[in-house]
Formats: structure tokens, sequence, C-alpha cells
């Protein structure tokens, strides 16, 4: 009696469970209207495929008995997949998910040999998931916990070093976000040993592809190519292979290689997102499809703005970020960072479409949701696109207020960074103290050992010479090596100093421009403007200093031309005069060249404010040599009216004191001839310079 009982309230339970996942199904179907076709299909199969389940459970637990290891795993594994279909479109439900993944993994015992490794797979899988709602902080800790769960396994078998692998690659791509790249490098290079003894394509074609993605988080150009032929090492693998089979891992390097080209290579970008879409035919995954429409979006907009504001793109990246917003209401996912994200992409389409009203109401939005999410970073970015929004609409004060408040805001961000590179820094610092103190102490116990051997065995005098000299060149090696890496890493962190230099200069020169555009008297106005190009020509320098090559030198004529651009542009003159750079490339420290490229500034300001009144149109010449290695020589000429004698300077004269003071400093000498436009010659000597 009490058999059949429990057999009764087991088929009992089965049947509510088929009923509540139909009844979940059918729901989730009704907000679906635009997949009718795939619903009909869906619908059924969900009836078929729940009714199978149960009465496979069902017969399972009759024939044969569920507390079975085998019958465990097969039910668990059953579960795993029902689990996997509810993660798809168009019958996703995270909910429905979520429930038959636990129920796979509270099937499973890990203290059965059998059930071990798909035990620790299941709870890394759910772990993952339940974990995204953390900081970066407590998910390192909570996967420190993990670990020490899973490194007790036998890494005898491709499975379980497979689930070591993944482990340790997530892992230590946390470890990268939280800013300990020490730590992230190490478990990193743990997880590529541990597949060391697989030789399989398709094993092979994954760790290319996670090399791939991990070089690509860098940043720096030799790891940008390390992570170009990883990728397509792995693409090369994988698009051989019938789409449906790896689609998953097509999507991951298509995208990347999305982000990798984007501002260098178009036809590449736009080559990688047709792929991305015919991938998305097979790969289901809500979230892909969301970042698809998203960044598409992105890119036309891009298009957009630089293809005379085709209206078409702005149409056609309006229409995909709609879609991508259906989704994610649809499936109740607006928790996600796209959500408020599509919402700043629809703002950046009314915004320049001149839609001004509608589009501070979408950054509004955008900026509200990414508080809800408490992701501080990218609300702040909506500050600025706020305060841009409002300066179109000539609300100036509420400009300034969202400005203020964006430039704050920035600074806190900077200074977190700021402190974190600093302590990161000291922990480096306490490193290389701990490795010399343990390099001398070994030094000492090897030079004991050689006396004791000298003492003992006074014949192998000269193979312990020999040795000794061997250990040491090796230990030298070791140190270069080791300065060689500090040497790397401080230029980086130079090149992110001058990187936010001239992001807080493009910052000044927007609030200058800001508030010039409320006054009305023009000569203070020009005063402005003039404060704007000597902001932007030092700007400029922190510029080329983050994007060269060398940190301690700038390319004269390189600069001289994107300075010449920007003045230029200021004034609108790029028809009526043209600069010409009578020069050769030529490199400067940065203590010449700031005083240099702030005297260039001031010349091309006066020769474009005064030299062609009219719309007379002109030419500007700018030479910069070496007569010797000692002297410079600087010479800025235009074709101007020149100076009228008996005519008073026009402006404040505050730019011609400038170019002295500076000239001075550079213990230089300047010369001026009017006769024929205007003509300045400077003679700098380098080795005198203040």
């Amino acid at each position: 009696m009490p058999n059949r009982l429990a057999k009764f309230l087991l088929f009992l339970k089965c049947t509510v469970s088929v009923y509540t996942q139909i009844k979940s199904v059918y729901n989730s179907m009704k907000l679906l209207a635009q997949w009718r076709w795939e619903i009909k299909k869906t619908k059924l199969i969900t009836f078929l495929y729940a009714i199978l389940l149960c009465f496979s459970g069902y017969t399972q637990v009759h024939n044969k008995n569920i507390d079975t290891p085998e019958a465990a795993l097969k039910l668990s594994e059953m579960y795993s997949e029902r689990a996997s279909w509810f993660t798809k479109m168009p019958q996703f439900n995270s909910d429905s998910a979520l429930y038959y993944a636990d129920k796979a993994f509270k099937l499973l015992d890990p203290n059965k040999p059998l059930h071990q490794a798909k035990y620790q797979r299941l709870g890394f899988e759910r772990m993952k998931k339940k974990n995204r709602s953390y900081s970066v902080s407590i998910q390192d800790s909570l996967a420190q916990i993990g670990w020490d769960k899973i490194k007790n396994l036998n890494d005898d078998n491709d499975y379980n070093r497979m689930l070591y692998f993944d482990y340790l690659v997530y892992w230590s791509d946390l470890k990268l976000r939280k800013g300990d790249r020490a730590t992230s490098i190490d478990l990193f290079s743990q997880a590529l040993a541990k597949m060391e003894k697989i030789n399989q394509p398709d094993i092979k074609a994954k760790i290319n592809l996670h090399k791939g993605l991990y070089y690509a988080k860098y940043g720096l150009p030799e790891e940008k190519k390390l992570s170009l032929k990883y990728l397509h090492n792995s693409l090369n693998y994988y698009k051989n292979i019938d789409v449906d089979k790896n689609p998953r891992e097509l999507y991951m390097i298509y995208a990347e290689l999305i982000y990798q080209h984007t501002g260098n290579h178009q036809d590449s970008v736009s080559f990688y997102y047709n792929r991305v879409k015919s991938v998305l035919t097979n790969y289901k995954k809500p979230l892909a499809h969301i970042w698809y429409y998203t960044m598409f979006s992105y890119e036309l907009i891009q298009q957009a703005k630089t293809n005379h504001k085709n209206l078409n793109k702005y149409k056609e990246a309006k229409e995909n970020v709609l879609k991508a917003t259906e989704i994610m209401e649809t499936y109740n996912m607006k928790t996600n960072s796209y959500y408020p994200y599509s919402f700043a992409l629809l703002g950046d389409i009314d915004f320049n479409t001149k839609n001004f009203t509608t589009a501070l109401e979408y950054y509004e939005k955008a900026h509200a949701s990414y508080i809800n999410l408490n992701d501080y970073h990218h609300a702040t970015n909506t500050l600025n696109s706020i305060g841009e929004t409002y300066k179109e609409l000539g609300d100036f004060a509420m400009a300034l207020k969202y400005k203020a408040q964006f430039y704050n805001e920035s600074l806190k961000f900077e200074k977190e960074k700021n402190e974190r590179s600093l302590r990161e820094n000291e922990l480096q610092l306490n490193i290389v103290s701990n490795e010399k103190s343990l390099a001398r102490k070994n030094n000492q116990q090897i030079i004991l050992l050689i006396i004791i051997s000298l003492v003992l065995i006074l014949i192998g005098f000269i193979y312990h010479n020999y040795k000794l000299k061997q250990t040491s060149n090796l230990k030298l090696e070791n140190v270069n090596q080791e300065l060689n890496t500090k040497n790397q890493q401080n230029e980086l962190l130079l090149k992110e100093i001058h990187h936010r230099v001239k992001n807080n200069l493009e910052l000044v020169k927007s609030l200058i421009a800001l508030q010039s555009a409320q006054l009305e008297d023009s000569d203070t106005k020009d005063a402005m403007i003039a404060s704007q190009n000597r902001v932007q020509s030092m700007g400029i320098i922190h510029q080329k200093l983050y994007q060269g090559d060398n940190l301690g030198s700038i390319e004269m004529k390189d600069y001289f031309l994107n300075l010449g651009e920007g003045i230029l542009d200021t004034f609108n003159a790029d028809e009526k005069v043209k600069i010409e750079y009578a020069m050769d490339n030529l490199e400067l420290d940065v203590d010449t060249a700031v005083p240099i490229g702030l005297i260039v500034n001031e010349l091309l300001t006066n020769a474009l404010k005064y030299a062609f009144p009219e719309n007379l149109k002109g030419n500007i010449s700018i030479s910069l040599s070496k007569s010797n290695p000692e002297t410079l020589t600087l010479k800025v000429v235009d074709n101007g009216i020149g100076k009228i004698t008996g005519l008073s300077p026009k402006g404040t004269g505050f730019g011609s004191q400038l170019i002295k003071l500076l000239t001075q400093q550079l213990n230089g000498e300047m010369t001026e001839d009017s006769k024929n436009g205007t003509s300045v010659l400077f003679h700098f000597k380098l080795n005198t310079a203040a």
C-alpha cells in the first residue's frame, strides 16, 4: 500500500508540473505576436516535451530505482536540457530555466564519484547566473569559495580539464575587471596549462578563442595584434563547421572583431555585422540579439554623422533600437544594462536629427534607468548629453547645471582610478622588494655552498666557478626581464595619465565654449575663443604623447597639422586660408614643444583675425628646423595685408605679451617683418632653455 500511494503521489506531482509549464509557455507565447508562426510549433513541442519528460521520469521511477547514480544522472541531464531550452527565444523564461537547473543540480550527490564532475559543472553555471547582480569584489570572493571545491577534482579526463579551464578563465576575467592584473594573468596561464594535454581541433579552437578575447581586454596595440591572430585562428576552425553547431562561438568571435575594427576599418565592421546577423538565425539567446540591435544602431548613427547626416541611417538605427527594446520588455529584461543604453541611443538619434525635446526625454529616461541599476558611471555620461541638449534648446542655465554635475562626477571617477593605480603601484613595489630580499638570501646560500665545496673538494674549483657564473647570468637575465616588464607597466600608466590630462583639458575647453555662448560683448567673446585655442594646443600635446611610441617627445609637423586644422575650424576659414608646413619631421621634448605650440597658436590666431579682412584669401607658411644642434629656428609667414603704419594695434595685446614671455622662456630672439604680409622669425637656443 505505501508503495502504491507513493507512486500515485509522484504521478500527481508530474501532472501538476506539466500543467504549470504548459500554462507558463502559453502566457509567454501570448506576448510574442511577432513570432506567430514559431509559436504554434513551440506550443505543440512544449506540450509533447513536457509529457515525455514527466512520463520518462515516471517510468524511470518505476522501472529503475531513482536512487541509483546512473538513473539520477540521466534524469539530471534531461532537466539540464529543459533548462537550456527555456533560455532561448521565443520560449525564453528565466524563472523556468532556473527552476529546471535547480532540479538538475539537486538530483546529484557530490559524494558519489559518478556525479562529482557534473555536480561541479552545474554548480559553476548556477554560480555565474546568480552572482551577476553582485559587485565584482563579491563575485571574486565567491569564485574563490567555488574554486576550493573544484580544484580537488582529478584532471585525468577531458571533461574535468575543460571544467578547470572554464572556471579559471571566468575567474581571471573577474580579477582583470577588479584591477588585479598580475593574478589575472596567473589564473589565465593556469587555465592554458590545464589544456596542454588535449590535442583535439575543437578544443584548440576554443583555447584560441579565449586567448583572443583575453588579450583584447588589455587594449594596447601589441595585445590587440595577438588578439586578432588568435581570433582568426579560432575562426578558421569554426567557419568550416555547420553554423548551427557552434553559433555561440562564432557570435563571440564576430562580436570581438567588430569591437577591434570599429573606427579603423569600416568595410570589415560592416562585413562582421552581416556575419553576426546570419549567426543569430541559429543562436537564440535574447542577449545576443539585444547586443546586435543596439550595437548595430550605434554603428548606423556613426555612419550617419560622417555621411552628411543621412536621415535613412538614423531611421534604420531607430528601428533596430526599438527591436532591442521590444525584446527586453517582452522577456522582462529591464534590469539589463542595455535597457538604459537603448534610451541613450534613441536620444542620440533625436539629438542629431534636431528633435531636441524628444532627445531630452530619452536622455533623462536613460539616466534614471542607469541610477536604478546602480550604474553610476554610465549615468554620469548621460549628464553630459542632457547638458548638450539643454544648450541646443537655449536653456543655458540648465545646460551649465548638468555640465557642472557631469564634470564633478567625472572627477570623482578619475580620482578613484588614480587612487587604485597608486595602490597597484605600491603593491608592485612591495613585490619587487620581496623578490630582491629573496634573491639576496639565495645568493648568500649559493656563496656558502661554494665555500664549503671549495674546502671539501678543491679539485672541483673550475667546475664550480663555471656553474656560479652561469647562475649569475641567468639571474641577471631574470632581473632584466623584470625591469622590462616594470618599464612597460610604467609606460602604460604614463599613457593613461596623458589621456586623462587631455580629457580634462577637453572639459575645460567645453566649459569655456559654453560660457562664451552666453556673452554678447565681441571683445570678451574673442578673448574666450583665444583661451579655447590655447587650451586646445596643450591638449593636442598630451594626445600625441599617449598616441605615440615615444612618451618623452612630440613630432612637431604632425602636431602643427592638427593645431592648424583646429584653428581653421574655429574661425571657419578652411576655404579662405591655406596653411603650408614647409618642414621635415622633427621631434622635440615636451618642455620645448608646449611653449612653441602656444607661440604658433597665437601667430595663427592673429593672422586669421587681422591679416585677411573682407574674405581676402591667402596662405600661411610654418617652418621649424634645427640650423645646428643647439639652435632651433621657427618661421611663420603670411601674405596678408601686414601692419599699416600709424595704425594702433588691434586686440588686447595679451597675445603679443604671451609670445614675448614664451620667447624669453626658451632663451630666444624674435624678428618681425611687415613689408609684404607678415613674417615672424625666431631663434631659440636649446642648450640654455629655461
